[in-house]
């Protein structure tokens, strides 16, 4: 059996990619039970964020990694030449401590980002909710929210509360220097919106424009910093007025256009006009950057400012990292004990059958007893086989946790002549040395 994470991030796709990779929420339960109706796909989760879109799945063998991207091709209609060289692929206990690090923060583009820990629990309920994560992947997922957690109680990777918001909001000060006096168009007022609009009023930002397609939450979320909210159908309006426009939709497909900051442009009079895009798939049209006047900044450009906050967290990436060790570790322990229960089932199997039998033959012997002796008979020797099964039992379970388990587990076979059946569950991940062979980019 193959546990494997397929798929592409910050550090080795362009924004350009990523959009084209991209799941919103409502997309997940469909993408969840799309990819679980494959036949070598056991179970699957996943993760699709602004940086990173990731299948994490449990398959028969590791060919089944090109069904996973032929999936891919198909779900997104991109055909996989134009994203298979920017993927990475990492099997067995690489993969386990991959999501680890996600869920860690440690391997975000803002290190130590609050974000990424809830996404990865939104992933998971949706791979529950579309029955397509079950023993392996939910106690993998299970664990990785823990370590998440763990990591940000333990160390001060999370410390200060930086997020790509902030990120946003630093670049806009950049550009002004300072943000006192200045007017900000917010567009999107979901949960990155509300994170950017307090980076800006703790910023000074004079007047905060939000503007949402459902206008009810722009209200809500301009009340809450003193705002204003704005037409969704008067964004070209607002750009007027605006300083900046900070753009955090959820939308499939830009919202605004050349044509539209092109007929604000002529109104501001020669003002220059910035952008700072951080969604995924972005909300500004690429050509809009041609713009005379304009500047739009989208989310791969804010490195600079993510990289300069990385510098002060190195130590604490160190911390993380230990915890990450020490839970993989862990979590191998607990997966391979999986391997001894087809094992356990198998003896138990043939040993109730033997007694099955035994008592059957002894019971058309036996028929002048009563009912009620005949079932002390059948529970006693029910006893004896559970007592015969205990010791060889917990062997099989000790021998399931060691490096060399599936050699112990065949003698144990041998031994008692029974067959393995494979199961979802039986087989650990893939060794170290299969692990490895897939990644194409460091971790």
């Amino acid at each position: 059996m193959h546990l494997v994470v397929i798929g592409l991030n910050h550090t080795t796709a362009p924004v350009e990619l990523r959009e084209k990779l991209s799941i919103s929420d409502g997309q997940l339960p469909d993408a969840h039970r799309d990819l679980a109706s494959r036949d070598a796909v056991l179970e699957c989760v996943i993760l699709s964020t602004c940086n990173r879109t990731e299948v994490y799945a449990y398959t028969p063998s590791r060919a089944d990694d090109e069904v996973i991207i032929e999936w891919m091709s198909s779900f997104f209609s991109v055909p996989a030449g134009d994203f298979q060289p920017f993927l990475y692929s990492r099997a067995g206990h690489k993969a386990i401590e991959h999501l680890f690090r996600v869920a860690s923060g440690i391997d975000s583009m803002v290190l130590g980002e609050a974000q990424i820990l809830g996404q990865v629990k939104s992933a998971y309920a949706a791979a529950t909710a579309a029955s397509s994560a079950h023993t392996l992947l939910g106690g993998l997922f299970q664990q990785g929210i823990s370590v998440g957690k763990r990591a940000r109680t333990e160390t001060e990777i999370g410390r200060g509360a930086f997020s790509i918001g902030s990120v946003a909001v630093g670049v806009a000060r950049s550009i002004f220097d300072e943000l006192k006096g200045r007017s900000v168009l917010l567009v999107g007022a979901g949960k990155m919106g509300e994170l950017t609009a307090t980076h800006l009023t703790a910023s000074g930002a004079s007047a905060v424009l939000v503007a949402n397609r459902t206008h009810q939450k722009a209200i809500d979320l301009a009340e809450r910093f003193n705002g204003q909210a704005v037409e969704f159908s008067q964004l070209q309006s607002a750009m007027i007025s605006a300083d900046i426009v900070i753009t955090s939709t959820g939308a499939a497909e830009p919202i605004i256009d050349r044509e539209m900051v092109l007929s604000a442009m002529k109104a501001r009079r020669g003002r220059p006009l910035f952008f700072v895009d951080i969604a995924v798939p972005r909300d500004i049209e690429a050509d809009v950057d041609l713009l005379d006047g304009v500047f739009v900044y989208n989310i791969d450009d804010l490195q600079a400012a993510v990289e300069a906050h990385a510098k002060e967290r190195r130590a604490e990436v160190q911390k993380v990292e230990e915890i990450v060790r020490l839970e993989v570790a862990e979590f191998m322990i607990k997966f391979r004990t999986l391997d001894a229960v087809p094992v356990i089932s198998a003896l138990r199997e043939k040993f109730e059958d033997i007694r099955q039998r035994e008592t059957d033959r002894l019971r058309d012997r036996l028929r002048h007893l009563s009912r009620e002796d005949l079932e002390l008979i059948n529970l006693t020797t029910r006893s004896i086989v559970n007592r015969i099964c205990h010791t060889p039992m917990i062997q099989i379970k000790d021998y399931a946790g060691h490096d060399d388990s599936s050699e112990k587990l065949d003698m144990v076979c041998d031994l008692f002549g029974i067959c393995r059946v494979e199961t979802p569950e039986e087989n650990p991940p893939d060794s170290v040395q299969a692990s490895n062979q897939g990644d194409k980019k460091p971790s």
